[in-house]
């Protein structure tokens, strides 16, 4: 794979794709440790049923191809890595889960041709993992008790997922997810119960594992509309715990 050196040099200097050219993509992704991050990249019309992927690598030339698609919408999945086409959005997505400091690297969003492939640059930075510390807003009891992200951010139609650590004394209490900016009148949407069973709901899911003392819950299909302020949370007699976790859509990345 090769490029022209002119759209070389200006993704490199902007991150984008030029004017023309027929792909677009973020410029650049940021995750944390031990969570998930969701890369969206844009093309033109007509190029709906040629494969994509997601290459690895600061040079273009030499750069190693993680993950394929099928020139189709099936999602494909491969270790850490999944990539899924959607030819009505004329996007493509590729999600990173359990990621860790040493993903952080240069990565390309592609197409597949003849020739010379398409292809724009997506800089990627890992963030510590989580510590009591990161969250400047905690339900009353919590501090030292749970610990979260604090903050994460996707694209919209992208997903995210969102990791709670918790004390190995609330392993079999219940845990929830509630959207909004305050912790007293916030609305509980999801609960699950105080074991290690998956939940689906509101486009939500959340599950706790007991043997990592880790509860998570993932969101899919982001929008604008969604509230930029949740809370995780544990429930038990009195005052419930809960952190604070701020989600940030990027516009770049909107349909």
């Amino acid at each position: 794979m090769h490029l022209p050196t002119l759209f070389l040099l200006l993704f490199w200097l902007s991150g984008y794709s030029t004017a023309g050219y027929p792909m677009t993509g973020p410029g650049a992704a940021r995750g944390r440790e031990r969570g998930s991050l969701t890369v969206q990249c844009r093309y033109e019309p007509g190029w709906e049923n040629y494969n994509k992927w997601w290459c690895r690598g600061v040079e273009w030339s030499s750069c190693s191809i993680l993950i394929v698609t099928t020139g189709s919408e099936q999602e494909v999945k491969k270790d850490r890595v999944s990539i899924r086409d959607r030819h009505k959005n004329h996007t493509f997505t590729v999600t990173m889960e359990e990621l860790r400091r040493d993903d952080a690297d240069t990565y390309w969003c592609g197409i597949e041709r003849s020739g010379t492939d398409l292809g724009v640059q997506v800089k990627v930075t890992i963030d510590p993992g989580y510590s009591t510390a990161m969250n400047p807003t905690a339900g009353p009891g919590a501090s030292n008790l749970i610990a979260s992200p604090g903050a994460l951010s996707s694209g919209e139609l992208g997903s995210v997922t969102m990791q709670c650590r918790q004390n190995p004394e609330w392993e079999t209490y219940r845990k929830w997810w509630c959207p909004g900016a305050n912790w007293s009148s916030c609305r509980i949407l999801v609960v699950i119960p105080g074991s290690e069973q998956q939940v689906k709901e509101y486009r939500v899911s959340f599950r706790a594992g007991q043997e990592d003392h880790m509860f998570n819950m993932t969101m899919v299909e982001l929008r604008r509309a969604h509230p930029d302020t949740c809370w995780h949370g544990i429930k038990r007699n009195g005052t419930d715990l809960g952190v604070q976790v701020k989600l940030t859509l990027d516009p770049g990345d909107s349909v």
